[in-house]
């Protein structure tokens, strides 16, 4: 047969149709009919027929293969990663929160029952960040926190110098260069087994007009801030201010504390009672200026321990500032309460200022917070009177204490002849900005000025003082006029005015925009006086004209980008050497 040679010729063909054979001698006699027999297919249709069942059954295998890897660990294990996934999602949506609620309950292992129980009796167990949001709050409540405070941390690497800064020798907080001479007196220590002299030189501490300075201070904060009461101020003292003015600032501090020297001691405080004091204690931070540190280190001795006496007390945080913060500082920094009291901080031993002052001299800091961690990395060693004679550096604790304040102020004694634009020192160590970039709010300090002249004391913000004397002094005609007649440092008095212009409101920002402005229209586009700076002090005129360029650069200056240019051109041709 052709078929059976040509297309199966093998024995499996036999074995095929024997089977098949057999199947239907058993399908005829179990049959109970009696039909005619099924008529016999053919051999090809045979072939057919088991082809197409060949077919089936490997279809039915395929399925059957897909039905067991669906049924195996491997499918298994992957169904359970797609839910883990699902239930993470789940979990970061509501799960966080939960765990967050349940924190303090699984730190006490305690049933919701037993926990509710502790709450009504001891008080809720509040966590990290909530004590974190609750130092700028009067009432204990978690503020809302859109603003994340710009600087976090601060390492003595941020401690550096321009690298165009040449070696200086140490610095002062002023240069007596105008002629005063402070009360010397005050300076000495105090003389051991000479009480009555001791008592007879500090018999005029504290000056008469302090508490009328304190009032002016709060009076200012509720007239601009709305509220009561400062929470916290922030001092920065100077020695020679200090000196003249017979200690005004350390006398404020105790005001504001709530303190005074004990009846017939020179060196022992004692706190004034919140009935005769009718107000709450105030918090303060004192920074000090490196020769105030150098000088002045009994005073420091009376500041600090002053201040711990007031945490200390067994009062109400709510009249207790002080130890209302630190209690909070004490969560913050794992510390104790003695620990938590630090305020008084100045330089390292044997470093003087902050530095900021060389950065805007040179025109080569980048950014703000370059500078404000400068400050902080300088300005962070704390005083401490338990261990008298060391400075430790303690920038957690700084940056923990000056987050608290609303107000930033400096007392000077200047006698009508020196201005705040007229020395860097002042700007140097301001640290308003650094408050505002440490805040959780974002909330920029109120900045005053305490000035002493002979009528007396008054007390102004630091955007009324610049505008005063920069409108009376280096803006005006009669002024400006006199000291370029005079003689050829009047180019560099005018540099250096507006450089310390600008350095004021880098730190503080309370600098208007129109006095670059007015100072650009006098000294730069009148072309007269432009080419007789630049004869006078062609060097000083370069400097003038790269403070314009940094101030319009970083938006002190709020100018056309066409001025900006013009002045960068100015300023490459002041560099030539053609005339």
């Amino acid at each position: 047969m052709p078929l059976k040679d040509n297309i199966c010729s093998s024995e499996e063909y036999i074995l095929f149709q024997k089977k098949l054979l057999e199947g239907t001698r058993m399908e005829s006699a179990t049959s109970t009919t009696t039909e005619k027999p099924p008529h016999t297919p053919s051999p090809m249709r045979r072939l057919r027929s088991a082809v197409d069942r060949s077919r089936n059954s490997l279809n039915i295998s395929r399925n059957g293969l897909l039905n067991v890897l669906e049924r195996s660990p491997l499918s298994r294990s992957m169904n359970g990663m797609d839910r883990s996934w699902s239930g993470m999602n789940r979990s970061r949506n509501g799960g966080m929160d939960g765990s967050r609620n349940g924190l303090d309950r699984s730190r006490t292992g305690l049933s919701p029952q037993d926990e509710e129980k502790r709450i009504k009796r001891f008080g809720s167990n509040r966590s990290m960040w909530e004590e974190k949001g609750k130092q700028n709050t009067p009432e204990g409540i978690s503020p809302p926190r859109p603003y994340t405070p710009k600087i976090r941390t601060v390492t003595p690497d941020d401690d550096r110098l321009p690298p165009s800064h040449g070696p200086t020798i140490p610095g002062t907080d002023i240069i007596a260069r105008k002629g005063f001479v402070g009360n010397t007196e005050f300076l000495r220590s105090p003389r051991k087994g000479d009480k009555e002299a001791e008592l007879e030189r500090l018999a005029d501490f504290p000056p008469r007009d302090t508490s009328t300075i304190v009032e002016k201070i709060i009076g200012k904060y509720r007239e601009i801030g709305k509220q009561p009461f400062p929470y916290c101020v922030t001092f920065t003292l100077w020695a020679t201010d200090n000196v003249n003015s017979y200690g005004r600032s350390m006398a404020q501090i105790f005001n504001l504390v709530g303190l005074r020297l004990v009846k017939g001691s020179v060196d022992e405080l004692e706190l004034v009672p919140l009935e005769e004091l009718k107000r709450p204690r105030i918090d303060v931070v004192v920074s000090c200026s490196g020769v105030y540190r150098d000088i002045f280190m009994n005073q420091m001795t009376l500041l600090d321990q002053g201040i711990k006496m007031a945490a200390d007390a067994k009062e109400a945080p709510e009249m207790n500032y002080i130890r209302k913060h630190s209690f909070q500082m004490t969560q913050e920094l794992n510390c104790t309460l003695r620990e938590a009291a630090t305020r008084v901080f100045s330089n390292a031993a044997g470093s003087y200022s902050a530095n900021i002052s060389a950065w805007i001299k040179s025109n080569e800091w980048e950014s703000e917070t370059q500078l404000q961690r400068q400050f902080l990395a300088r300005k962070c060693y704390a005083f401490n009177s338990d261990k008298p004679g060391m400075m430790e550096y303690k920038s957690e604790m700084f940056k923990a204490a000056l987050r608290n304040s609303d107000i930033t102020i400096q007392n000077l004694d200047l006698n009508g002849i020196l201005s705040i634009t007229d020395v860097p020192h002042y700007y140097d160590s301001d640290p308003t900005k650094v408050i505002a970039a440490l805040r959780f709010d974002g909330k920029v300090p109120l900045c005053l000025l305490s000035k002493s002249s002979s009528e007396g004391t008054d007390v102004h913000t630091l955007a009324e003082t610049i505008r005063i004397d920069s409108m009376s002094k280096i803006l005006s005609p009669e002024y400006y006029e006199k000291i370029l007649a005079h003689n050829d440092d009047g180019v560099r008095e005018i540099s250096n005015c507006l450089r310390n212009m600008l350095g004021w409101a880098v730190t503080s920002g309370n600098v208007d925009t129109f006095l670059f402005e007015i100072a650009n229209s006098i000294f730069i586009e009148d072309k007269d006086m432009c080419m007789k700076l630049r004869k006078m002090d062609n060097i000083s005129f370069r400097n003038l004209l790269a403070t314009f360029v940094k101030a319009g650069e970083q938006g002190y200056w709020e100018t056309s980008e066409m001025k900006i240019r013009r002045l960068r051109e100015l300023k490459k041709f002041a560099e030539s050497d053609f005339e």
